[in-house]
């Protein structure tokens, strides 16, 4: 790795985690002491290894090959596990655009089995991300590929709007991704 790539990783590790100690403190009074806003580390990869035998997940991203991956290739990275006591409630990651005015969400998952969270693990992903996103000076938020019409309709409820991709099949490549996006 080049000492470039360090000095981006550590310069953008402290951005996330004052980020993370913002959203923390802006947590509603219910969750104080017992919701903690922390980086994607080996433990919470290997709670999310336990989510692959869930009939009830929605997605099949492999978080262990796929944040290795993706922590390599993006040292400005946003990342975000949500814990409630000892329960993984939470994974998201994602990164800012080349020039740095928008933050993407590429992967967001909350767990699929008894999650203490439910219905509230994206709120708290979002306070974070747009933290992070004003953090590092974006002026835009971006929430890539929703996978269904309800997730749709819950970011817009809070200020996201819906942009329509087209996929281009000849190459299978998509050119123009759906995404929601929010001014911040």
């Amino acid at each position: 790795m080049q000492a470039t790539h360090l000095d981006a990783e550590r310069r953008y590790e402290l951005y996330r985690s004052e980020s993370r100690q913002y959203a923390q403190a802006a947590l509603p009074q219910k969750y104080k002491g017992a919701v903690s806003l922390k980086g994607i580390d080996p433990r919470s990869l290997a709670r999310a290894k336990a989510w692959e035998a869930s009939e009830r997940r929605e997605v099949d991203w492999n978080w262990t090959k796929g944040y290795e991956v993706y922590s390599l290739r993006y040292p400005k990275r946003f990342e975000l596990a949500i814990w409630k006591d000892d329960i993984l409630c939470g994974l998201s990651i994602g990164r800012p655009s080349y020039n740095g005015s928008r933050l993407r969400l590429d992967f967001t998952e909350r767990a699929p089995d008894n999650c203490p969270l439910r219905g509230q693990v994206m709120q708290i992903n979002l306070l974070a991300a747009e933290s992070y996103a004003l953090r590092i000076g974006a002026n835009e938020m971006r929430i890539m590929h929703p996978s269904n019409q309800e997730l749709v309709n819950y970011y817009a409820r809070h200020g996201y709007k819906y942009v329509k991709g087209t996929m281009d099949f000849d190459d299978a490549h998509e050119r123009n991704p759906h995404y929601l996006y929010k001014r911040l």
